[in-house]
């Protein structure tokens, strides 16, 4: 992947595929708390090899299962994160949308 952090408090991440180049940009405004830790994961190679694993057309694509040996970075990774203060108003959840996957309040990994 490569990584372009920007100035105004985004970050690009792209990821190359068998299908091409995927970028996702990440807004620190949207989500202060999950931007530092998926920019930190991918810094650290996390994602490294990764692949999607999940796709349901329409609806998402899931991807995140690491190959890391470092099991200090899977410890990192896999320590649930609070949730960030909700915005009013709320981002819009519309394609193209990224988010951590979580199982109720304060989850997030």
């Amino acid at each position: 992947f490569l990584n372009q952090k920007n100035d105004d408090e985004t970050t690009t991440i792209t990821c190359h595929t068998t299908a091409g180049q995927l970028s996702m940009v990440f807004r620190k405004s949207w989500s202060a708390i999950g931007y530092d830790r998926v920019v930190e994961l991918f810094e650290r190679g996390f994602y490294d090899d990764s692949h999607f694993f999940r796709v349901i057309p329409d609806f998402l694509t899931q991807f995140g299962i690491s190959y890391t040996d470092d099991e200090d970075l899977k410890t990192f990774a896999n320590t649930p994160i609070d949730d960030d203060p909700q915005l009013n108003p709320k981002v819009p959840f519309v394609e193209g949308t990224i988010s951590f996957a979580g199982s109720g309040p304060n989850s997030r990994t």
